[in-house]
């Protein structure tokens, strides 16, 4: 959760700099992880430098960033994400993009499309337009922040040509299915930016292979928070939210600024936002299942429990002493259809409603609920 100060200023990225900050007791600055991908950064550069590459990572855990509190924007937020070190390759860009559409599969979210650019492709048009590293910075601010009207008005400002600028501003808006793809060959005037397409087809290829073709957006305008991403970039969009669900990319030179030069790739889902888009679209079915409130499995029926949960059931245990009606308000505040209590002469199972069986040991316990 806690960060120091020099640990950040190593990945030399600005928009750090943007964090919740405080001191410690010997007066230390201290930082509030503002992502994870930096973190894991360090932590595989240090802690982790024995370990055999690659690296398959993954995590849910926050992170805290100032901004304007509104629905699915907020100061602490909650993230899964993965990340797969030690490998540079389409296919290994390919396999990461099949992860993120299994998630969001798995999840239950309809409708969503992943955003797929290549930032290397966009630093190169920029590299051959001849612009500057001001012109860079401010052009970057603009497209992170998606704000085309004021990256118009960054571009005019250039000292490049008119032609260059035509291009940075219609490559920053190229946004559609395969066929754009042939528009950035065109507009593609340097052998990397030719690399960079190259490579980017070639990941589009094997993300058809894992079957999700149909999944992807190209948008060559996609530039992520952070400058350490140096390929492929991706966002999660959904029409039932207006951010990002999340997203993600390559970032080759990261882990050597700590120490461990080593390409690497990952993702992010931000898990408020995914609960806003599929709660927009009605929510998910909860997975089916068997449960039941268990009198005295925190005491005197351990062993039941444990079987019990072994055999699929999900177990509520309440201490012996506590009375039938308080464990009846407790099935129906969790939607528990059955409440067990043990006795001398066997179990009786209840449920949340009525009814009544005596006597039954752990096989008639699961077929009276129907297991």
């Amino acid at each position: 959760t806690l960060e120091t100060e020099p640990a950040l200023e190593t990945a030399a990225e600005e928009r750090l700099k943007k964090s919740f900050r405080f001191f410690d007791e010997r007066g230390d600055m201290l930082v509030l992880r503002p992502e994870m991908t930096v973190p894991i950064a360090r932590l595989v550069a240090t802690r982790m430098a024995a370990r055999q590459l690659p690296l398959r990572l993954s995590y849910f855990a926050n992170s805290f960033r100032p901004t304007e509190p509104q629905r699915g924007r907020r100061s602490e937020f909650f993230q899964a994400g993965l990340e797969l070190i030690g490998e540079d390759s389409p296919a290994v860009d390919a396999e990461v993009l099949a992860v993120l559409c299994l998630a969001l599969d798995a999840c239950g979210l309809e409708g969503y499309a992943i955003g797929l650019g290549e930032a290397s492709f966009f630093r190169a048009l920029l590299d051959a337009a001849g612009v500057d590293t001001a012109g860079r910075e401010a052009i970057f601010g603009k497209l992170q922040e998606r704000d085309l009207v004021g990256l118009s008005d960054v571009v005019a400002a250039l000292d490049i040509r008119d032609s260059d600028r035509e291009v940075v501003l219609e490559v920053a808006s190229l946004r559609g299915g395969s066929e754009v793809l042939t528009r950035a060959s065109d507009l593609a005037s340097s052998p990397a930016m030719e690399a960079a397409l190259k490579r980017l087809v070639r990941t589009y290829y094997l993300v058809s292979r894992h079957g999700f073709a149909g999944r992807i957006l190209f948008d060559f305008g996609i530039f992520r928070d952070f400058d350490y991403y140096t390929g492929v970039v991706c966002e999660v969009l959904s029409e039932d939210i207006g951010f990002p669900v999340g997203g993600g990319g390559r970032y080759d030179g990261l882990l050597a600024r700590f120490g461990r030069p080593a390409p690497a790739v990952g993702f992010a889902l931000g898990l408020d936002r995914l609960h806003i888009a599929l709660s927009n679209q009605g929510g998910v079915e909860p997975v089916s299942g068997h449960s039941a409130v268990l009198l005295g499995g925190l005491d005197d029926a351990m062993n039941l429990a444990s079987e019990l949960r072994e055999a699929g059931v999900s177990i509520y245990s309440l201490p012996a002493g506590m009375d039938g009606e308080t464990a009846r308000r407790v099935a129906a505040e969790n939607d528990i259809a059955f409440i067990i209590s043990v006795r001398e002469d066997g179990c009786q199972l209840n449920g949340v409603d009525g009814g009544e069986t005596c006597r039954l040991e752990l096989e008639g316990l699961l077929k009276a609920m129907g297991c």
